[in-house]
């Protein structure tokens, strides 16, 4: 008898987990504005002041996986982002191609509403600084991290977060870590998963 009802509590709970453990997959795209600033100039004369926001654009692919209410959401997306700065009076673009890699936790309440955070890798596919090609100077994957919040209704998905990394530039005895940071928006489709 004990064994009988311990079976049927193992059977009603793995069917509570399966139906609270929800798989989503997807895909994204959106807009980002991002700054950039330099900390710990050595070996340069230049005196970089961080100048206006620019623009980027982000594209990409998402999972989750949801168990009661807690989530897990790894990404793949390719962005643009960078910044504009004044050095010497004279104002130039830093921009950057990379692939983020974020890793997402949090917890989703109201059935649409999520907030999260988590790590994400920042690996560099293209830089400029000016007019100078400047990825061979920069490390080539980074780590920094993202918070925000997002709304699901259906399949549509909406998400708003904040993103901070550092970048580490030497060359020829000049370094500095490029800091970035941009506020994104994504809207992206749940092709697997509600």
């Amino acid at each position: 008898m004990k064994k009988l009802v311990l079976l049927l509590v193992v059977i009603l709970t793995t069917g509570a987990l399966a139906q609270a453990q929800m798989f989503t997959l997807g895909v994204k795209a959106g807009l980002s504005s991002s700054s950039v600033d330099f900390k710990d100039i050595k070996g340069t004369t230049s005196d970089f002041k961080e100048g206006d926001n620019i623009t980027g654009f982000h594209a990409g692919a998402f999972a989750r996986v949801s168990v009661m209410g807690f989530l897990v959401q790894p990404e793949m997306v390719f962005s643009s982002s960078g910044g504009k700065i004044e050095s010497a009076g004279d104002v130039q673009d830093v921009n950057f191609s990379h692939l983020d890699v974020p890793v997402l936790l949090g917890y989703s309440f109201f059935k649409i509403a999520r907030v999260y955070a988590g790590p994400v890798a920042s690996i560099l596919i293209n830089s400029e600084f000016g007019n100078e090609k400047a990825s061979k100077y920069l490390d080539t994957a980074d780590w920094g991290f993202q918070v925000g919040a997002g709304v699901d209704i259906s399949r549509l998905t909406a998400d708003l977060r904040y993103e901070r990394l550092t970048r580490s530039y030497a060359n020829s005895g000049e370094s500095y870590d490029i800091a970035g940071q941009q506020v994104i928006f994504s809207l992206g489709y749940k092709f697997i998963g509600k």
